[in-house]
């Protein structure tokens, strides 16, 4: 008899045996060859990510360079909006000192003639001198306008009566016989610049004026609370263009033939120099203004 098993079917017992042993071989090389594959997928994987965060990093850096090239365009704007503010200002002071004088005399005289002779000048001889004297008032404003805006100074706070210089405010222009102006009834002490606030009443109250073509009524309202003083200046105008709403406080627009462009880009800058906010609604035209009681 043979030293050497069979099976039935003919396969000798050592040559499945050497098959067993080639079939281990086998799945031990898979084995590894998986172990292999499974490292490269990882290193991928691993590359994969670092390049997702390069490539978030490479947004990042374009994005801050988009910012960084949009802040030095506005900051060259401004630089050049500076400038060209400075070069104003110098000009406006040199007009308003040499047209200062000789509109205060005309202005003066037309008030001495209609107070002395006012008996003996004729109508429309009279409506002329009023027509002259609103002229020259409004000449002498338009140099303090630019003024106003374009020099800096610091604030000279102290306690004031708001309605006192809402007062002085008013005697500071001329009022349209069409227009009637609706003082608060009650007073608010507020801790301010009494001449920058004054301007502030001042611009209002002419813009008002302006915008209903000298004939309406403007109705200002006082409010406080423990921390913030609040006062409203609302006219009876046709409102502001909804198209128009957000170029209002923008340096040198203006929808006035006469105007200056400055006058509520003026008071917004005195505004938030006292630590306060302005805010404009339409339907009836309202400026509402809040002021920190202290500063």
């Amino acid at each position: 008899m043979s030293g050497t098993l069979s099976i039935e079917g003919g396969i000798s017992y050592d040559a499945l045996l050497d098959k067993i042993k080639a079939l281990e071989t086998e799945k031990q090389k898979l084995k590894q060859e998986n172990m292999s594959q499974s490292k490269i997928i990882v290193d991928l994987e691993r590359k994969m990510a670092k390049l997702d965060e390069v490539t978030q990093q490479r947004d990042w850096l374009l994005d801050t360079l988009t910012k960084k090239i949009s802040d030095l365009s506005r900051f060259q704007t401004d630089l050049f909006r500076a400038e060209r503010f400075s070069t104003i200002g110098e000009m406006s002071a040199r007009l308003a000192h040499d047209m200062r004088n000789p509109l205060a005399i005309i202005k003066n005289t037309i008030e001495v003639v209609k107070l002395k002779h006012s008996s003996k000048i004729p109508n429309d001889l009279m409506s002329m001198f009023s027509a002259i004297d609103k002229a020259s008032s409004r000449m002498v404003f338009q140099p303090d306008e630019v003024l106003n805006f374009v020099r800096t100074s610091p604030l000279e706070c102290d306690e004031y009566s708001l309605s006192e210089i809402l007062d002085s405010s008013i005697d500071k222009i001329v009022v349209p016989d069409r227009i009637q102006i609706n003082r608060p009834e009650n007073d608010v002490r507020l801790f301010c610049d009494m001449k920058k606030i004054e301007a502030v009443f001042t611009n209002l109250l002419m813009n008002a004026i302006q915008a209903m073509e000298n004939s309406g009524q403007i109705t200002i309202r006082f409010f406080q609370n423990n921390d913030v003083v609040t006062f409203e200046v609302e006219d009876s105008g046709p409102g502001i263009p909804e198209n128009l709403l957000d170029k209002i406080f923008e340096p040198l627009f203006t929808t006035k033939s006469c105007g200056t462009g400055l006058g509520l880009p003026t008071v917004k800058a005195i505004i938030q120099q006292h630590c306060g906010t302005i805010e404009v609604k339409n339907a009836p035209t309202v400026f509402s203004i809040f002021i920190p009681k202290t500063l």
